[in-house]
């Protein structure tokens, strides 16, 4: 495969996960955030209904995915695109 084909396949699929990862912390932190106005929710954690808190989770193990993902990418690149 082109050297080029691969730089540019290579920075597609990082590009691809960083947006995976801003959109998931979006989700988190912007849409579903606190009514009481603080990005962590601490004992409002209380007063928020069970469908929002697990909207809250689910985006935040999103987002931990995804950023293990990424990270394992990273570590196995060169091993990945050295392949032919």
């Amino acid at each position: 495969m082109n050297p080029t084909i691969k730089k540019v396949l290579d920075l597609a699929i990082q590009a691809f996960i960083i947006m995976s990862a801003l959109y998931a912390a979006f989700q988190l932190f912007g849409a579903f955030n606190n009514s009481e106005g603080s990005i962590i929710l601490f004992k409002s954690a209380k007063n928020i209904s069970f469908e929002h808190l697990v909207s809250r989770r689910l985006y935040a193990l999103e987002f931990w995915l995804i950023a293990t993902c990424y990270i394992i990418y990273l570590g196995m690149r060169k091993k990945i695109w050295s392949l032919d």
